[in-house]
């Protein structure tokens, strides 16, 4: 293998502040070295561009990805938007008959070539069982949340040992983690039981937590909109709502996990914010676009990011979302929170994404880490004219993929 060495007008390691006319080493698929060029050594000049490490997408759900469109319209209330989901599914397939594995095996790997198109060198996916196909390696490396769902006694034990055989098959390692899916479909029960086989294995657990406020009533008061799709579906098990402590209550058990991403967090309440900021290893994954879509209420970045959380962008899937280009929800939670500052946002598509995922090897420019990389056009003569061009940049282009023999 041979190592190479890279200038650039920027290096922009993410994990530090801008080096300006700064070089990186590479030796096969890892960083070396960052810094400036060295005097006695030639380095590839790539010119006017800033470098920065490839994007990390903390949350998709691949298997959607054969869909032209979002489903349902936008704005629609998250329980007729499920229903529309789950009529599609149905649709889609012989009465009674599962998606094929054949077509959820395209929808990911089209899916992923997409994730990889637009710059994306990890991902979590939120995966059913089972998922056995191989990905291309020249793409991102993914880590996967198998998910478990089910209130009954037996639609929970199933799922769960669905899951488990699958995490078996895995091994135990750094890639896996399990998704129990969410309060609405996961008895306390259940939750329980994955957050425990994580804690065994050590892996992480992505649980969709106050993504609506449907939700949230439906904890709280064991009615709403959420009560009628549950009996639509024939999923309703009286007993298990209201939940006393709501939210708060399914926070303090994910805290039992080696890490645990909180994703969505559209409503979490300011006592469940205060919890999270206890918690180093807990994340909360912001997905700005499908936020977007279904007209949610301002999302709590502000509060967040004051109580010190860590908050991680995700594209979620073309269920809810024209496409799977990390880098325009890296634009759209510039545009929705204008005090956000471009080298925080750059970090929850990079560093932070890496970090809630439990990959330090990803999203920075630093020794030990994987060297896809990326750039944008810059001639900035000031580290603040440099932000300003990451926030007006198009999807980054891969610089690896045009270095030199």
């Amino acid at each position: 293998m041979e190592r190479r060495l890279l200038q650039a007008r920027w290096m922009v390691p993410v994990c530090q502040p801008p080096i300006e006319n700064g070089w990186v080493e590479i030796f096969g698929d890892r960083i070396v070295a960052v810094g400036h060029p060295p005097a006695d050594r030639q380095a590839v000049d790539l010119g006017d561009v800033a470098l920065f490490p490839g994007l990390v997408n903390a949350h998709t759900h691949l298997e959607f990805s054969h869909l032209t469109a979002p489903l349902g319209r936008m704005g629609d209330p998250l329980p007729q938007w499920l229903a529309a989901v789950v009529a599609q599914r149905r649709n889609a397939q012989p009465l009674g008959q599962p998606v094929s594995e054949h077509d959820r095996t395209v929808a990911i790997r089209s899916g992923h070539e997409q994730s990889n198109r637009a710059g994306v060198v990890l991902l979590g996916e939120i995966l059913t069982p089972p998922w056995q196909l191989s990905l291309s390696k020249n793409g991102p490396q993914v880590v996967a949340f198998v998910e478990a769902l089910g209130l009954s006694p037996i639609r929970a034990d199933e799922s769960f040992q669905a899951a488990r055989h699958w995490l078996q098959l895995c091994g135990r390692t750094r890639s896996c983690g399990i998704s129990p899916h969410a309060p609405y479909s996961v008895s306390l029960d259940l939750l329980r039981r994955c957050v425990s086989l994580a804690s065994e294995l050590r892996l992480p657990v992505a649980m969709h937590v106050a993504e609506s406020l449907e939700e949230l009533r439906l904890l709280r008061y064991g009615d709403g909109p959420f009560r009628k799709f549950l009996r639509q579906v024939g999923a309703w098990q009286p007993g298990h709502f209201p939940v006393s402590g709501g939210i708060l209550t399914f926070l303090k058990e994910l805290a039992c996990a080696p890490r645990s991403l909180i994703v969505h967090g559209n409503y979490l309440p300011d006592e469940a914010i205060d919890f999270l900021a206890s918690q180093p290893h807990m994340s909360v994954i912001y997905c700005p676009r499908t936020h977007a879509y279904f007209q949610h209420q301002n999302y709590p970045l502000a509060k967040l990011s004051k109580a010190g959380i860590r908050v991680a962008l995700g594209t979620d899937s073309l269920a809810s979302n024209p496409d799977l280009n990390l880098w325009r929800e890296f634009r759209q939670v510039l545009s929705v929170h204008p005090w956000l500052a471009v080298s925080d946002a750059l970090q929850m598509v990079t560093l932070t994404a890496a970090e809630a995922l439990g990959r330090a090897d990803f999203g920075r420019l630093a020794p030990g880490c994987v060297s896809r990389l990326l750039c944008i056009p810059s001639n900035a003569d000031t580290v603040s004219r440099l932000w300003r061009d990451f926030a007006s940049a198009d999807t980054p282009k891969e610089v690896t993929m045009a270095l030199p023999d």
